[in-house]
């Protein structure tokens, strides 16, 4: 193996490292980062005895930083910070780098695309770097940016824990367990250690689903306007391994997917008046359409809280037909209600 080829797959490793906001890299995780990427770049087989000499140990990560560091190497100002009695490391300058790199005509062309979707986040608290990135962009690169606006989305600004979103983005994109301060609307502040996974958007509004250190075997999701404080925390990180996010959500409305049943056939019946827009606008989708004339539609779902508000929304417009579970709990609600206006 080239040693210069196996040090400067290192060296890149490294700079990822010290380049990270989101993570604290201790001499260990320098370590896994390393062999990570060697493994990686090499890609040996499976069943193939490695070599001792393929793996990189502690001694040769700190003559890498001292190489870094010096004037014969990049003179990289790679500070240490300690936490209890172990130290992290990072770049004092957040901004530095030993890479440059240089944008393709075509990598251009694509960003010039792909603003159009970050413009969404513009304005966004937590998400002040889009409007940074898009003015540098143009200023450096000459790319200009239209004055007219040509599409919009919607988007509450005013929306609490919506600050939080960039960095819970970054943490879970750099597997950072996360101590989390979160406010149960009867418990109080709770404390949660969280592997966080996965962030989903509902109802304009934003959730993190994850583990937790307290119950490693199901998912949990805390609303964002719910948490208070997120601190970084050196514990090992267990990777998602169990839930396929892409269709974890299949059976469902909103974010909220039982642990225990199975989806249900859902019938609904819907008003003259409203069943066109639910034709255009399908509730889920698995609807289907079960007999026109008479206005039917199936969908098939998990019960949950957001199925019931989203049959609220529609009032006096639609009757539920089956499964007898879900039409007695509307029965039961709108019960409640006509009391109040007695």
């Amino acid at each position: 193996m080239p040693t210069n080829k196996h040090a400067v797959i290192r060296y890149q490793a490294l700079d990822s490292c010290f380049s990270n906001k989101y993570r604290k890299f201790f001499i260990e995780d320098l370590v896994d980062a390393c062999n990570k990427a060697l493994e990686e770049f090499y890609n040996p087989k499976e069943n193939e005895e490695k070599d001792e000499s393929f793996y990189v140990k502690k001694r040769t990560i700190f003559n890498d930083i001292a190489y870094m560091e010096s004037s014969k190497g990049w003179n990289a100002p790679i500070e240490r910070v300690y936490d209890g009695h172990k130290c992290y490391y990072r770049y004092q300058d957040p901004n530095f780098s030993i890479i440059k790199k240089e944008l393709s005509n075509d990598e251009l062309d694509l960003l010039d695309d792909a603003i159009v979707m970050l413009n969404r986040f513009a304005g966004i608290d937590g998400f002040a770097w889009v409007d940074e990135f898009i003015t540098n962009f143009q200023d450096k690169l000459g790319r200009k940016k239209s004055s007219v606006s040509v599409i919009g989305y919607q988007k509450n600004q005013y929306l609490k824990g919506i600050d939080n979103l960039s960095e819970i983005y970054n943490y879970i994109i750099n597997q950072q367990v996360l101590k989390i301060t979160y406010e149960h609307f009867t418990k109080g502040d709770m404390i949660h250690i969280v592997h966080p996974y996965y962030l989903k958007e509902y109802n304009d509004r934003w959730f993190l689903f994850g583990i937790t250190e307290q119950k490693k075997d199901s998912l949990i999701s805390l609303p964002l306007d719910r948490i208070r404080t997120i601190e970084p925390i050196h514990i090992q990180y267990i990777p998602n391994t169990r839930f396929d996010f892409d269709e974890y959500f299949d059976d469902v409305i909103g974010v909220s997917v039982p642990m225990d049943g199975k989806p249900e056939n859902i019938v609904l019946k819907f008003s003259k008046e409203c069943f066109p827009y639910i034709l255009t606008k399908p509730m889920h989708p698995s609807q289907k359409i079960l007999d026109k004339e008479k206005r039917i539609i199936q969908i098939t779902v998990f019960q949950n809280h957001e199925l019931v508000s989203l049959i609220c929304s529609y009032g006096e417009q639609v009757e539920v037909i089956s499964p007898e579970s879900l039409r007695s709990k509307m029965k039961s609600k709108y019960e409640v209600l006509s009391k109040k206006y007695l």
